[in-house]
C-alpha cells in the first residue's frame, strides 16, 4: 500500500534525487576530464598544495619559455662568431702569404738604389750628389772642408780612378753621416755605391755625368700587383662581412648593441673599396692605428673654440688653432673629494690618486691635457692604461711625466680630454675649398692647437681665419653606434647569465683596425720622390702588414696581452658564449625535470581514474533513474486516489 507523502517526506525525496544528480554531474566531469573536481573547493585539504604546485609550475613554464628565446639569441651569436672566425682566419691566411713576399722592395724604387762610378775619366769634378738631404760637391781645388770632396790628389785616367772617386765619397760620408753610414755599401769590384731607397732625395748632377749610371728602377711585378689587389679586396669584403655579423638582429633586438637594441651597432658607410680608399687614402688620412682613435666620438663647436685659424705647415701638415677657446672638454677637477693627493712618478710614468675611482671616467688612449697651478705638469699626455681601482693612470712612453712630486688634495689641477691622436675629424660645414677631413697627430700643451695631416690640395696655402659660426663643427665618429650596457638575463630562480659582448669590444675593434690598415689606399706607396716633393718610406708596406698580422693574432687569441681590456679576443668571447650555453642547457634540463615533478604532483592530487569514474557514473545514473521513478510515483499519489 502506497502512503500519501507528506511535505517533509516529499522534500526528503527531492533532496535525495538532487544529491544523486550531483554525483552524476561529478562522475560525468571526472569521466570526461580525468579531474577530481571542477573547482578547488572540491579538492578539500589538498587544494592548498595544488594551488602552490600550480603556481610553481607557472613560474617554471615562464622561465622555460623565456629560456627558449635566450637560447635562440645565444645560437645566433654563436653562429655570428663562427662566421667571423672563418672570415678572419681566411683573411689571415691570405695576409700571411702576402707577408712572405719581399715587402721591403715592393715599393717602387725610382732611383735604383745604386750609383755606378763607371768612368775613369775626369767627369766628376764640379758635380753634386744629395744624400739624406745633404748636398756633397766633388772638387779638384784641394778644398776638402765641409761637404766638399777633394779629388785633387787622384789621377784621372788611372784604371782605379772611378774606384778612387767612390772611396773619396765613402770617406766623406763616414765623417759627415756616421749615423746612417752602416746603411751604405761600396763595391770596389763593380764601382757600385748602394744606398737605402730615397736617400738620394735631391738634385744630384753626378747622375748626369758621362759614364755614371744608376741601377734599373723597378715596380711591382704582375704577381705582386695581383696579390695586392686580391688582398685589399678581401680585406674590404671581410670588413663588410664583419659588419653584417655584428649587426645581426633576433626577436627585434640587435644582439651586439650593448643595450641599444633598436639600431645597428656598426656603422660602415662604404659600399665599395674605392669609396673606402677615397676616405682613407693611406697618406694624408690613415686608418686609425689605435683603438681609442678608432672608437673616438668627439664633437667640438665654435662655442668652445671661437674663431679658427687654419695654418699651413708645408706638405700635408697643418695646424688648427682656436683663437677664442680650446679643443678641450673638462673631465675632472682634482680636489680633496675627487682625487685626494696626486703623486706624479716619472720613473713609472704614472699619476696616482688616493681616492678610489678618481679616474674612472677616463679611458686608455684618451688624450689628457693637465693644467695645475704650479705649471709643473701642464701639457698633453696619452693614457696607456688605468688601474682597476681607478686610482692610477699610466701614460704612454711618448708623453712622459716631467717631474716627481705630490700635490696635496689635487691642488685644483684640471684634467681635460681632447681628440685622441690618430682620430679622423670630419670638418663639417667649412666649404668645398677646405679639406673635408683631417687626422690628428698631436695637440698643444694648452689645448688650443690641433696638429693635423690634411689633403694639401684642399688646405689654404696661407694662413686663413674661419669666423666662429654655428654652421660648422669638428666631429669624430666611431664605427660603433651602440651602448655599454651589460644585460643580465635570469634563467631560473637562482641563476642568471650575463650578455656583455658588444661590437666595440677589443676583439672586433682590432679586427676592424687590421682590415682597415690593409684595405686603405696606398698600401704600397707608388709616388715618385724624384718628380714629386714627397718622402716615401719603402718599409711602410711591411710595417702595415706586420701590424695587421699582430692585430689579427691578438684579436683571435691575445693570450692575455691586454688583460685590462674587456673581451679582447675571439677566444674569450666564444668561451663566454659557450659557458652561457652550457649553463642555460643545464638549467633547462633541471627545469624540465622540475616541471615534470610538479606536474606529476598536481596530477596525482587532481586526477582520477576515468574508467572508475565511468563505472561510478553508470551506477549513479541508474540510481538517479530509480530516484526519479520513486519521486514520480510519490508525486502522482494523492489522498483522493488513496481513498
Amino acid at each position: 500500500m502506497t502512503r500519501v507523502p507528506t511535505y517533509n517526506s516529499y522534500m526528503n525525496m527531492v533532496n535525495q534525487t538532487l544529491n544523486t544528480k550531483s554525483y552524476v554531474d561529478l562522475y560525468s566531469f571526472q569521466a570526461q576530464t580525468g579531474l577530481k573536481s571542477p573547482t578547488y573547493s572540491g579538492y578539500g585539504m589538498t587544494a592548498s598544495a595544488i594551488v602552490g604546485n600550480e603556481a610553481a609550475l607557472g613560474v617554471v613554464s615562464n622561465f622555460m619559455e623565456n629560456n627558449t628565446i635566450i637560447e635562440t639569441e645565444l645560437n645566433a651569436i654563436s653562429t655570428s662568431l663562427t662566421s667571423i672566425s672563418d672570415s678572419i682566419n681566411d683573411f689571415k691566411s691570405l695576409l700571411t702569404s702576402f707577408s712572405g713576399m719581399d715587402l721591403d722592395t715592393i715599393t717602387p724604387d725610382y732611383t735604383g738604389g745604386e750609383i755606378i762610378f763607371g768612368s775613369n775619366e775626369d767627369v766628376y769634378a764640379g758635380t753634386t750628389v744629395t744624400i739624406n738631404g745633404t748636398t756633397y760637391t766633388f772638387t779638384d781645388d784641394g778644398d776638402n772642408t765641409g761637404n766638399n770632396i777633394d779629388l785633387s790628389t787622384l789621377t784621372p785616367g788611372d784604371d782605379t780612378y772611378g774606384t778612387d772617386v767612390m772611396n773619396a765619397l765613402k770617406a766623406k760620408l763616414q765623417d759627415t753621416d756616421p749615423e746612417n753610414f752602416a746603411d751604405f755599401s761600396f763595391n770596389e769590384e763593380t764601382n757600385t755605391f748602394s744606398f737605402p731607397l730615397y736617400t738620394i732625395d735631391g738634385e744630384s748632377t753626378l747622375l748626369d755625368a758621362t759614364g755614371v749610371t744608376t741601377g734599373e728602377p723597378h715596380t711591382m711585378n704582375s704577381d705582386q700587383a695581383q696579390m695586392l689587389s686580391q688582398l685589399q679586396s678581401t680585406a674590404f669584403s671581410t670588413m663588410m662581412a664583419l659588419t653584417d655579423c655584428l649587426n645581426i638582429s633576433v626577436n627585434g633586438k640587435y644582439l651586439f648593441g650593448g643595450g641599444v637594441s633598436t639600431q645597428p651597432p656598426v656603422d660602415f658607410p662604404y659600399t665599395t673599396l674605392d669609396q673606402f680608399q677615397s676616405y682613407y687614402d693611406g697618406i694624408n688620412i690613415i686608418y686609425p692605428t689605435t683603438g681609442n682613435a678608432n672608437l673616438s666620438t668627439f664633437d667640438i663647436t665654435s662655442a668652445q673654440t671661437g674663431d679658427l685659424e687654419l695654418i699651413n705647415n708645408g706638405g700635408n701638415s697643418g695646424t688648427i688653432r682656436a683663437t677664442g677657446g680650446s679643443f678641450l672638454k673638462p673631465a675632472l677637477t682634482a680636489n680633496e673629494s675627487t682625487t685626494g693627493d696626486l703623486t706624479f712618478n716619472s720613473d713609472r710614468n704614472t699619476i696616482q690618486a688616493t681616492q678610489y675611482g678618481a679616474f674612472n671616467t677616463l679611458n686608455p688612449g684618451d688624450t689628457l691635457v693637465i693644467n695645475d697651478a704650479g705649471d709643473t705638469h701642464n701639457g698633453a699626455y696619452v693614457i696607456k692604461s688605468i688601474s682597476a681601482d681607478g686610482k692610477t693612470i699610466t701614460f704612454e712612453e711618448s708623453t712622459p711625466i716631467r717631474a716627481d712630486d705630490t700635490i696635496a688634495d689635487g691642488g685644483g689641477a684640471t684634467f681635460s680630454t681632447s681628440f685622441p691622436v690618430g682620430t679622423v675629424i670630419n670638418m663639417n660645414g667649412f666649404g668645398n675649398n677646405i679639406s673635408p677631413k683631417v687626422q690628428v697627430t698631436g695637440i698643444s700643451d694648452d689645448g688650443t692647437q690641433l696638429f693635423v695631416t690634411v689633403d694639401p690640395s684642399r688646405w689654404p696655402a696661407t694662413n686663413q681665419t674661419v669666423a666662429a659660426s654655428s654652421q660648422w663643427n669638428l666631429q669624430s665618429e666611431s664605427y660603433y653606434q651602440g651602448g655599454d650596457l651589460a644585460t643580465e638575463k635570469r634563467i631560473s630562480d637562482e641563476q642568471s647569465i650575463v650578455f656583455d659582448v658588444t661590437a666595440k669590444d677589443g676583439a672586433f675593434e682590432q679586427m676592424f683596425r687590421a682590415l682597415g690598415t690593409i684595405a686603405q689606399g696606398n698600401l704600397v706607396d707608388t709616388r715618385n720622390p724624384i718628380t714629386e716633393d714627397v718622402t716615401v718610406n719603402p718599409l711602410d708596406t711591411l710595417n702595415r702588414v706586420e701590424e695587421a698580422l699582430n692585430l689579427i693574432q691578438d684579436a683571435i687569441f691575445g693570450g692575455g696581452t691586454n688583460a685590462s681590456s674587456q673581451n679582447i679576443d675571439l677566444y674569450t668571447i666564444q668561451a663566454k658564449i659557450d659557458s652561457n650555453t652550457v649553463v642555460l642547457n643545464t638549467v633547462n634540463e633541471n627545469l624540465t625535470q622540475v616541471e615534470a615533478n610538479l606536474q606529476n604532483n598536481v596530477d596525482s592530487l587532481k586526477n582520477v581514474d576515468q574508467t572508475e569514474a565511468s563505472m561510478k557514473l553508470l551506477l549513479a545514473v541508474n540510481q538517479l533513474n530509480a530516484s526519479y521513478s520513486v519521486l514520480q510515483t510519490a508525486m502522482s499519489t494523492s489522498l483522493l486516489n488513496y481513498l
